[in-house]
């Protein structure tokens, strides 16, 4: 019993450091929050009212896949007229969600 307990603490404990660290990745992001882009390819989200806010989230799209988000040709975001840029994430090969981002 004493082990069952101890691992279902552990498990807790690893979950809530997955979020933590995790928290401000762009496959949390929401119409409305702000994204930084550190170069990296791996938008993060920031305070809108931040200096280190260089989008603002217009739509977000999900069941697309990554051609259909990074073709210069694509309608994804047309739906927002003021979007300036696409951010596919998801995994290789398989759907994921599409952020119609415009550039502050």
């Amino acid at each position: 019993m004493v082990i069952l307990l101890a691992l279902v603490g552990l498990l807790g404990l690893l979950l809530g450091m997955a979020w933590y660290f995790n928290r401000d990745a762009a496959t949390n992001a929401n119409v409305g929050d702000c994204l930084h882009d550190p170069g990296d390819q791996k938008l993060k989200i920031v305070k809108c009212g931040g200096a280190d806010a260089d989008y603002t989230v217009l739509g977000k799209v999900s069941g697309k896949d990554q051609r259909e988000a990074i073709s210069p040709f694509s309608s994804v975001c047309r739906q927002w007229p003021d979007s300036t840029n696409s951010y596919w994430q998801g995994e290789e090969g398989r759907k994921g969600d599409v952020l119609c981002l415009r550039k502050r």
